[in-house]
């Protein structure tokens, strides 16, 4: 596979042409089912938990080291059950808590991140700069924030919930099967990682290469 590069088609397309253990860590934030439109496809299937449970396999499959992955709590159990090396939760708490009009009885500000080992436990990184506890605690994206916190995604994740996750687990490369706006890829850069993703979007592939644009820009300074 081409490292810091956006495959512009189905993840699973993708995976089918990856061998086995060939790419260290999976970092992604897969649709949530909650009937988001992401414009090239409404977040709603009625086969979600068979299709989301094939998409951890293969990513299992294909991942030498770890994978983790951001879901909803509503569908956190599937998780578990699809990741046949499922080891703990770990979980963002977004701190900006919005103000909108709740779906349910109480704003939920946190996201549950399944840690799958794909070939066995690993001796953990110890990064001084990042928490080894098992809660990440950072501002969600806004439209209204600048820089790679301006969310131009519809369920854009923050560039700081991926970083301790690749500070601490040890890795060279890592891949994200839905790569949206290219927060993975924003934040492998941050971290000296290779990197490469998938996504259906043309338009959002966009907004990511301009984020790698600006990003690479800056580390150059």
């Amino acid at each position: 596979m081409k490292y810091n590069y956006i495959y512009c088609e189905d993840c699973t397309q993708t995976m089918s042409r990856m061998d086995d253990n060939s790419v260290d860590l999976i970092i992604t934030s897969p649709p949530f089912n909650v009937n988001k439109d992401y414009g090239v496809y409404l977040d709603a299937r009625d086969d979600y938990d068979q299709w989301i449970t094939e998409v951890c396999k293969e990513m299992e499959r294909v991942a030498k080291i770890a994978v983790y992955v951001f879901i909803g709590q509503w569908k956190m159990f599937v998780i578990k059950e699809a990741l046949d090396g499922f080891a703990q939760w770990l979980w963002w708490h977004r701190s900006n808590l919005g103000l909108g009009k709740p779906r349910f009885p109480w704003i939920p500000t946190i996201t549950p991140i399944a840690m799958s080992w794909t070939n066995g436990r690993k001796r953990m990184i110890n990064a001084q700069e990042y928490r080894t506890s098992d809660l990440i605690s950072t501002s969600g994206t806004q439209s209204n924030f600048t820089k790679d916190m301006k969310r131009v995604h519809v369920a854009q994740d923050p560039v700081k919930a991926y970083m301790p996750l690749l500070a601490r687990t040890p890795c060279v490369s890592v891949y994200d099967p839905f790569m949206g706006s290219g927060t993975l890829a924003l934040a492998a850069i941050r971290s000296g990682k290779l990197w490469f993703g998938s996504e259906v979007s043309g338009e959002y592939i966009n907004f990511a290469k301009e984020r790698i644009k600006n990003e690479c820009q800056i580390s150059l300074l």
